[in-house]
């Protein structure tokens, strides 16, 4: 059985341009001023977002649990009133991988609640997901070691890890899978397409649909 290992942002979900700042509010609802991050931060985990927030604003790390909590609540509430729109042909990408006898997983940064709340509310069937087969961004901080979780999670069988950022192409070497890079954005697309077995602006391509037919691990 193969399994697909699907990250969430901008993958599955679109991420807006402007997002709203439920990270600098987390910060804010531990009782201090919240303080940008130097630095890129696309595809850090949420636990390592947790710790270059609460490092910016002078609070200690070991409050990790403890911010990821709030945020968790914060999300909640923001994503039941504001949903993300589904990356075109997301929801039927995961029907189709399942009618091909594929097995989907999570390779995500996000939170196990924050995954949950972010799908449910951009109308995914949460069905659609093995959710024994969740390798989240909640428990470490590094992005590759999430890959070498989800190959753990699978066993030894074929994986393919869908992605937008050179983070999960990172996470698709270390779990030794196919990486399937997909980016609305051309400039980003190609930035990842030479590490991906298939480079896709929408998972309503075609070519993401003979992929899955014709794909055998």
């Amino acid at each position: 059985m193969i399994t697909a290992f699907w990250d969430i942002d901008g993958t599955l979900v679109e991420s807006p341009k402007a997002r709203a700042d439920l990270f600098g509010e987390a910060v804010e609802a531990l009782g201090v001023a919240a303080v940008i991050p130097a630095g890129p931060r696309d595809g850090f985990t949420d636990r390592r977002l947790a710790e270059v927030h609460l490092e910016a604003a002078g609070l200690a790390t070991d409050r990790v649990e403890e911010y990821l909590g709030v945020l968790d609540s914060l999300s909640a509430e923001f994503y039941g009133h504001t949903p993300r729109e589904a990356v075109p042909g997301a929801r039927e990408a995961l029907q189709l991988t399942r009618d091909h006898g594929w097995r989907n997983g999570l390779l995500t940064g996000n939170t196990p609640l924050r995954a949950r709340t972010k799908l449910s509310t951009s109308g995914f069937d949460l069905d659609a997901i093995d959710w024994d087969c969740f390798a989240s961004g909640a428990f470490v901080s590094d992005r590759a070691e999430l890959g070498r979780q989800a190959r753990r999670l699978a066993g030894d069988g074929p994986l393919v890890v869908f992605g937008d950022t050179v983070q999960d192409a990172l996470a698709a070497e270390a779990a030794e899978a196919e990486f399937v890079a997909v980016n609305t954005e051309p400039e980003l697309l190609e930035a990842i397409a030479d590490r991906a077995v298939l480079a896709v602006s929408s998972l309503a391509d075609p070519a993401f649909a003979a992929f899955v037919r014709d794909h055998r691990g």
